[in-house]
């Protein structure tokens, strides 16, 4: 190998070692499993019945088998459910919902403890169901994330006015 074709493999390395690191990192990953899971609960008005089918598909996969909810605006929805309950009420947003937008404007803070993690987000979205729009405005939402063998998985979800 000629010397410029060793440098520049060098300053490759040099670079893509630490941005896989930080790319593939336990935060990096709780981050954007938990954009994914914003994207998810963003339906636009004029998806058809099957995208809207595949939202519930990857609302399943970020399911743990219990999950915890607490809302303190819409106390319907507070309480532990299994992710039959969870998928099966998602499906009934998607089939109903107009439409709906979340987008996270800011990430506050993400701790990881081995197999547990806890991200903090505010968030910025609507629901509008019928004429009626119960979800509205901008939230701290706080998720609490399990490490299982498939990857990570929402148990514990506190979603409030902020």
């Amino acid at each position: 190998m000629t010397r410029p074709r060793i440098i520049i493999a060098a300053v490759l390395l040099l670079i893509l070692v630490p941005t896989g690191m930080w790319w593939f990192s336990p935060e990096q990953v709780i981050m954007r499993r938990t954009k994914h899971l914003m994207e998810v609960l963003t339906l636009s008005e004029g998806i058809g019945g099957p995208l809207r089918q595949a939202k519930v598909y990857s609302m399943n996969g970020m399911l743990a088998p219990e999950v915890e909810m607490i809302t303190p605006d819409i106390s319907e929805a507070n309480g532990t459910f299994d992710k039959q309950e969870i998928e099966s009420a998602f499906s009934w947003i998607c089939q109903n919902a107009k439409r709906s937008n979340f987008r996270i404007t800011e990430y506050r803070d993400v701790e990881i403890e081995g197999e547990r993690a806890r991200v903090r987000v505010f968030v910025e979205g609507y629901i509008e169901i019928g004429a009626t729009r119960p979800a509205d405005g901008y939230f701290e939402v706080v998720i609490h994330w399990v490490k299982g063998g498939d990857g990570w998985r929402f148990e514990k979800v506190i979603w409030q006015n902020s």
